[in-house]
């Protein structure tokens, strides 16, 4: 409501205030007054129901496969009810302008980040800052680690122009991972975009591809990687600067952790 509000509900001690949304009452405290200085992370209850705080400055979602990294889909799409990230961010965020940090790819899984600061996602974005972006790539075949390395390293050539990158390590792998959030593509032309060149019948073997890039061009990993001879089957993002993505389960948020918090305030 309105400060004078506030200021009345506060004189009238209908106010109180905890370390926890979900404290018991004996662990809730009565505000003192309108006066008393309120931590920005401190619960406030209005009559004993919790009232909603502001949108918190950044949250990590876990994006499944399928989505877009849009808050609301194009007019013209509205009937295939393609599944977007305004549909899992809540209604009083959204409200709030909180918004996606950047894009993963329609068919790209992991780490993305909400803000509800527009310099701060102009910070995270900006090439001129380099922040790194870690990706998993799952492709067909066995991978040359060292001609990988050096490929990467010097520059791949891409219809969008030419990009680097850094090699972690490449591993087996087991293949693609069955996603219980995973439906079928509401329109093949968002996922095949010259890039997806990978045989439906392959049995094996796979590569698991761990690497580092600080551009965000659209499908730049899969593009680079089709390139060097190794279509992607499967890609993931498990980190977004000192942010990671950890256990997070697929359709999940969290909020950041005091280490990652310090590290986003810094690019402020």
């Amino acid at each position: 409501g309105t400060r004078s509000q506030v200021l009345k509900l506060a004189k009238a001690k209908r106010i109180t205030i905890a370390d926890s949304p979900d404290a018991p009452h004996e662990e809730r405290r009565r505000l003192r007054g309108p006066s008393e200085q309120v931590p920005h992370d401190a619960n406030l209850f209005l009559d004993g129901k919790l009232i909603p705080g502001p949108a918190p400055l950044v949250l990590v979602y876990h994006k499944p496969k399928f989505v877009l990294s849009v808050m609301d889909d194009d007019k013209k799409y509205v009937d295939q009810q393609r599944r977007h990230l305004g549909h899992v961010l809540e209604p009083r965020y959204v409200r709030s302008g909180m918004h996606p940090v950047g894009r993963l790819d329609y068919d790209t899984t992991g780490l993305i980040l909400f803000s509800s600061d527009g310099k701060l996602t102009q910070a995270l974005l900006h090439p001129k800052r380099g922040i790194e972006k870690e990706y998993v790539a799952t492709v067909q075949g066995k991978v040359d680690k060292e001609r990988l390395e050096k490929l990467l390293s010097d520059g791949v050539e891409t219809t969008e122009g030419v990009h680097s990158a850094k090699l972690i390590e490449v591993t087996s792998s087991e293949g693609p991972r069955v996603d219980e959030f995973d439906g079928k593509a509401a329109n093949n032309h968002e996922v095949n975009d010259g890039d997806d060149l990978h045989d439906e019948d392959f049995s094996g073997p796979y590569s698991d591809i761990r690497l580092v890039v600080t551009e965000g061009k659209y499908r730049m990993v899969r593009r680079m990687l089709a390139n060097c001879g190794h279509p992607v089957v499967e890609l993931r993002r498990e980190r977004h600067g000192r942010v990671l993505l950890k256990d997070l389960p697929v359709g999940k948020f969290r909020k950041l952790s005091e280490e990652e918090t310090s590290w986003i305030e810094s690019l402020i």
